[in-house]
């Protein structure tokens, strides 16, 4: 039995929601403030026998988004597969559907419902049958509801999934259209059967680990030491010969411990002590006796685990004495045990819930301990934003959390994709290439210039890094765009993914062809008719997608940045590279021609002698905030940036004003130090904004918000 599916409705920040689990290790992934903990909260309201089940809640419960919470619900549904022939786990077992006698012994829900009690729901009902209804007399009857006229009920059985819209209106209320369900009809196929004098957590083992747990402290407790849970019962069968033995023994040391003579006169002295207090008539007779256990199970509890470093070969230290994410690894490797061992003999299900293990686990250790981290009889579910983990979770076990204005939205990244396609990508996810998934936004490169010199130029224009706008830039090298690209869609990841490529534009003028054209005109002409065929297939294979878009560069990346009129960089980057100054201005003069077939071959040799990648780098050391941002590059920010905080756009205008009115282009007479003072002084968001964009209607970031609204 495992949990296939949970479902929330209204609860904190998630209006609704469904994440997809899979036996064995499934892994939920999100930013800060995205839900991961409101996630793991939620199971444990329905699993976790060490949660009160007269569980309280508050109206700051009811996820913000849905308005006014009165009247409306907090629907948890857990889906369970696999469902044994148990009499507990057929407790859970759905109906069919539109039918209470057929059950699917297979499959399983567990519903948690705060809902309007039968009075309040009743009075909704009969309004909604008056022909003369009103929102103004439903806002007086919402009006009234507190948070003490709801009901919390556990339901199982139920077939029907509230995260669809039209289940939720029909069988909860339709607010816009005043339409109530009546509560007389009680639906229980739909709702699930109100569960009395069943606890289903007491039939699960259900262990949270949450981020900052105290793991010394419970492998010192009786109650939750995974050792002590493994070393149970093992007294019955230990040998009975050995057994006696050891009693013998230990009987024979209480016997040797209490006869030593430091002892006695301890025991002496209290006697002494007590006598001359109360006298001899009421003085209790006093003794000091050794008690170790001569009993077997309290003699195994006993054991202590001894562990050791292995930088420090030969010794051995109690618990508390390895490092906090040493005692985590311990207790992880030891509640698995148990539940193989142990826990699966008396309960229906086995559940681990691992709040951000990165909290303490080194990310080497991270990588190798969850790559396998796979168990037979034990559902793990884990929460992180650790891209170590994430890279090694396989993405059809994988759920990502996104916020969103005052909710969160959950991703399914496999959702649709064929086992050859879910193959190819959890290859490529490497730790670095999973920030993907948790950006805001992606811009996907396919060569090492792009990913060294876009965020380096991004960072001295706008005066922001990649990160703090939610963006995340990823070069894919010889893998093909479709191939990644293919993760942002409505049916998976729904985040804006930029393409970024080159047209490969023959830089020299393209004769009628002849067969015996020359090498170089050749070779111009076969990148262009590349670049035209990866057009047409990008195209096509974007369309009807609003989640990716395709940028290109009109010749090839080196080429655009230079004719955006950045040959003074180039130049300041090779400066030190020749020894003539007269080679130095040969170079100079080509890259300034105004005809790219001189300037664009030039710097195409210059990327060639020195290395894309390094001559990238070359130039990265020479940009700041007068470099010019290719188009091309400004649309593709525009559109992956589109869908995040308007509000980051403040600092960077803010930043490039400072640096404009520092130092700006030979001629420019702008008075950047005046439009920065007023620009400042203007406390509403899109007034400053649309201020900046009327005085400099040419900056790369006035170029930038244009694209973001007209985008």
């Amino acid at each position: 039995m495992y949990i296939s599916k949970l479902s929330i409705r209204n609860f904190r920040n998630f209006k609704n929601i469904c994440l997809s689990f899979s036996k064995g290790v499934n892994t939920i992934i999100g930013e800060n403030g995205s839900g991961k903990t409101n996630i793991l909260q939620a199971l444990r309201y329905l699993i976790d026998e060490t949660m009160p089940r007269h569980i309280r809640f508050y109206e700051s419960d009811f996820n913000r988004s849905i308005g006014d919470w009165r009247g409306h619900w907090i629907i948890i549904q857990l889906e369970f597969g696999d469902l044994d022939v148990s009499e507990e786990a057929q407790v859970l077992a759905m109906h069919k559907a539109g039918t209470m006698d057929e059950l699917d012994s297979s499959k399983g829900s567990y519903s948690l419902i705060l809902r309007p009690k039968d009075a309040k729901r009743r009075e909704l009902y009969d309004y909604s049958q008056d022909t003369y209804k009103t929102q103004a007399g439903l806002k007086d009857i919402l009006d009234y509801l507190t948070i003490n006229d709801y009901e919390l009920t556990f339901r199982g059985r139920g077939n029907g999934d509230f995260s669809d819209d039209d289940i939720y209106r029909d069988y909860v209320g339709d607010f816009e259209n005043i339409v109530f369900p009546n509560p007389d009809e009680q639906e229980n196929d739909v709702y699930g059967i109100r569960l009395y004098g069943v606890s289903l957590p007491n039939e699960l083992s259900c262990t949270f680990i949450k981020a900052l747990r105290d793991v010394e402290a419970d492998l010192r407790s009786y109650k939750d030491n995974p050792l002590l849970n493994l070393l149970r019962g093992k007294e019955k069968t230990i040998d009975v010969a050995k057994k006696d033995d050891i009693i013998k023994k230990v009987d024979e040391l209480n016997a040797e411990i209490t006869e030593l003579d430091e002892v006695k006169s301890v025991s002496q002295g209290i006697s002494d002590s007590i006598r001359q207090a109360v006298g001899e008539t009421y003085a209790p007779t006093i003794d000091i006796k050794s008690e170790l256990p001569a009993d077997m199970e309290k003699l195994l509890q006993s054991l202590k685990l001894w562990v050791g470093d292995p930088d420090e070969d030969g010794y051995q230290g109690k618990i508390w004495e390895l490092s906090l994410g040493g005692a985590n690894l311990i207790y992880l490797s030891l509640k698995l045990l148990e539940y193989e061992k142990v826990k699966s003999d008396n309960k229906i299900a086995n559940f681990l819930l691992i709040e951000e293990p990165e909290a303490h686990i080194h990310t080497h250790i991270q990588k190798t301990l969850f790559q396998k981290l796979h168990s037979h009889n034990t559902q793990i579910l884990i929460t992180t934003h650790s891209t170590q983990i994430s890279s090694v979770s396989r993405i059809s076990t994988l759920n990502v959390l996104s916020r969103s204005k005052q909710q969160a939205v959950v991703f399914n990244p496999s959702n649709g994709l064929t086992p050859s396609q879910i193959t190819g990508i959890e290859r490529y996810l490497d730790a670095v290439r999973t920030n993907l998934l948790f950006a805001k936004g992606v811009l996907l490169v396919e060569g090492d210039a792009e990913q060294i010199l876009i965020p380096a130029l991004i960072k001295a224009v706008f005066g922001v890094t990649l990160d703090e706008i939610g963006l995340t830039l990823v070069n894919i090298g010889s893998t093909g765009f479709e191939n990644i690209a293919i993760l942002f869609h409505d049916d998976r990841v729904k985040k804006k993914c930029a393409i970024l490529t080159d047209l490969d534009t023959s830089i020299l003028p393209l004769p009628p062809q002849k067969d015996d054209e020359s090498a170089e005109i050749k070779g111009c002409r076969n990148s262009q008719i590349s670049g035209l065929t990866r057009k047409d297939k990008l195209d096509a294979f974007i369309d009807g997608n609003t989640w990716i878009e395709v940028f290109y560069a009109k010749y090839t990346f080196e080429v655009d940045f230079l004719q955006a009129n950045n040959s003074y960089e180039i130049k300041l980057a090779i400066a030190d590279e020749y020894k003539t100054k007269k080679t130095l201005d040969d170079i100079g003069s080509k890259l300034d021609d105004a005809n790219v077939a001189v300037a664009g071959k030039e710097v195409l040799r210059l990327a060639q002698k020195f290395g894309k990648g390094w001559f990238a780098i070359m130039i990265s050391e020479n940009i700041n905030h007068l470099t010019v941002l290719p188009d091309y590059i400004i649309k593709a920010i525009a559109f992956a940036f589109k869908d995040t905080s308007w509000q980051a756009l403040i600092p960077m205008v803010s930043y490039r004003l400072k640096a404009l009115a520092k130092s700006t282009f030979d001629g420019d007479k702008t008075d950047y130090k005046k439009i920065l003072e007023e620009f400042s002084a203007i406390k509403e968001q899109d007034k400053a904004l649309s201020y900046f964009v009327g005085q400099l209607p040419k900056d790369p970031i006035s170029l930038l918000i244009k694209y973001m609204t007209h985008a």
